[in-house]
């Protein structure tokens, strides 16, 4: 993705999706894994006998990194020459369903809107200009089709939390202490039933967070 440009929900964007899968490529350390991702993909893993939990997602198929030096985030490894998304299988995703919701409303990228809007939109303006060259799609549509309420409900939360806990790690050395690294770890992104919903267990696992980093704050 090289460039976005600001959309309207009542715009028709010309987007045509030809299957050629050249979206799920050249990925190498962009596309992030949010723990909603990892919750769905684990759930699709598990109905497809490749994986048991949560655990086996980040295990098998991400690499952690540190965001801003900080926070640690996940991302999607990727496969071959062209930095292939690990789950790209003969030119097609191996699991659409419990796909991350970034791959969900491509051409678009959504987030929390300022001055009392409730979302801003923008349309990725990618090299793969195939997709761009006939088709229409109207916004709206395409957003009520491909972000749920609770996905959007998740990414208002994320939005919120994010730099909080940025301010929090601001005290914490991973380097010297390796145990606060992984309740960091656990609370974010591995304590997730994947036979109970997912966003009581979030909003649960980030207070927890928040008290955990606030506590580590204090006896520093």
């Amino acid at each position: 993705m090289s460039a976005v440009k600001p959309v309207r929900p009542k715009d028709w964007v010309c987007f045509h999706c030809t299957r050629c899968g050249n979206c799920c490529r050249g990925l190498d350390g962009n596309l992030m894994l949010e723990p909603a991702d990892a919750y769905d993909l684990a759930r699709v893993l598990r109905a497809q006998g490749r994986a048991d939990s949560i655990h086996d997602v980040y295990e098998r198929y991400a690499t952690v990194d540190l965001l801003e030096g900080r926070l640690p985030i996940y991302l999607m490894n990727t496969v071959g020459d062209d930095h292939a998304c690990i789950f790209l299988k003969d030119g097609r995703c191996s699991v659409y369903e419990g796909r991350p919701q970034m791959c969900r409303i491509y051409p678009f990228f959504a987030c929390p809107g300022e001055r009392g809007k409730a979302l801003e939109v923008f349309q990725c303006m990618d090299s793969h200009t195939s997709h761009f060259a006939d088709g229409k799609v109207l916004v709206k549509d395409w957003l009520h089709e491909n972000f749920s309420k609770e996905r959007r409900a998740i990414m208002t939360a994320e939005t919120a939390v994010v730099p909080e806990l940025g301010r929090l790690l601001q005290g914490v050395n991973f380097n010297e202490d390796k145990a606060g690294l992984f309740q960091i770890l656990h609370y974010r992104y591995y304590n997730y039933d994947l036979d109970e919903p997912f966003l009581p267990q979030y909003m649960s696992n980030v207070a927890a967070l928040e008290k955990f980093l606030r506590e580590k704050t204090e006896e520093g």
